[in-house]
C-alpha cells in the first residue's frame, strides 16, 4: 500500500466519527473542487536563499462535504478543514475543528481566513503568518528563528480568466498579499528586514489553482526565497 493511502486509511476513523455527529447538506461555496472524493495534485517549485532550486509535487484529498465544511488530507498526513463562515472561508486544524465544530458564525479574528467575504474587488483582511530565518554560525551550527508577522490580503481582481499550461480557467479571483518583519541578530550583523509578497488565484469549482510567494531581504546573507505551486488540471 502506498504511503499516502496508508495515511488516508488511518484518518478515516476520525472522519467517519465526524460524519456520525454532523448531518450532510449542500455546501454553499463554490471555490472548492466540484467533485467530492477527489485528489488534487500541484506542481511545486522552490528556490531557497542560496539559489538552490527544486521541483516536486503535493497532493490533497478532498473528502465528501459536511454541512459548510470540507475535510482535506495532505500527502504528508496533515488533516485540515475548510469551513465557510459568515465572514469568509476559514482553514482549521483538526483540533480546532473538533473544539469549535462547524457553526456558521463570524470569527472573532480573521487569522485563518483564506478568502474574506464579500468576494469583490477591494475586500481586505489580515492573517497571521511567519517566516523562518536560518543563519549559519561557524562551520557546523545552524540557527533557526521563527518570525511571526501580519499579512495583509486584498482581493484585487474578480471574474478573471487565467491560463494554466494552455488551459483557460474562468471565474478566478486574485488575492494579493503583503507583509514585513525584521530581526536583529546582533553584532557584527545589522538589522535584517524581510518583505513577503504573495499572489493567489482561486477558481470556481477548482479552488486554489495557482500560488506564488516571494520573500526578499535587504541582507546579502539572506538572499531571496521563491515558492510557487500550480494545480494539475485534467478536466
Amino acid at each position: 500500500m502506498k504511503s499516502f493511502e496508508k495515511i488516508k486509511y488511518k484518518r478515516l476513523t476520525i472522519l467517519y466519527f465526524l460524519f456520525f455527529i454532523i448531518s450532510s447538506c449542500k455546501f454553499n461555496q463554490s471555490y472548492f473542487p466540484h467533485k467530492e472524493g477527489k485528489q488534487i495534485i500541484y506542481e511545486v517549485f522552490f528556490q531557497d536563499k542560496e539559489n538552490k532550486k527544486s521541483n516536486f509535487r503535493q497532493s490533497f484529498y478532498f473528502f465528501p462535504r459536511m454541512e459548510n465544511a470540507i475535510p482535506v488530507l495532505k500527502n504528508d498526513g496533515e488533516l485540515t478543514f475548510y469551513v465557510v463562515q459568515k465572514n469568509g472561508i476559514e482553514k482549521k486544524s483538526i483540533d480546532e475543528f473538533m473544539s469549535t465544530g462547524i457553526s456558521n458564525t463570524k470569527s472573532e479574528k480573521n487569522v485563518d481566513l483564506l478568502i474574506a467575504f464579500p468576494i469583490s474587488t477591494g475586500t481586505e483582511w489580515e492573517t497571521n503568518d511567519k517566516t523562518t530565518l536560518q543563519m549559519k554560525l561557524g562551520y557546523d551550527r545552524i540557527y533557526n528563528t521563527n518570525l511571526p508577522f501580519k499579512l495583509t490580503n486584498k482581493i484585487t481582481e474578480v471574474n478573471k480568466t487565467i491560463s494554466i499550461k494552455g488551459k483557460k480557467i474562468k471565474n478566478c479571483i486574485k488575492i494579493s498579499s503583503y507583509g514585513k518583519t525584521s530581526y536583529n541578530p546582533g553584532p557584527p550583523l545589522d538589522n535584517i528586514n524581510i518583505e513577503v509578497f504573495s499572489t493567489s488565484w482561486f477558481a470556481k469549482d477548482y479552488g486554489l489553482v495557482k500560488y506564488k510567494r516571494e520573500e526578499k531581504s535587504d541582507s546579502e546573507t539572506m538572499g531571496k526565497i521563491i515558492y510557487e505551486k500550480t494545480m494539475l488540471i485534467s478536466d
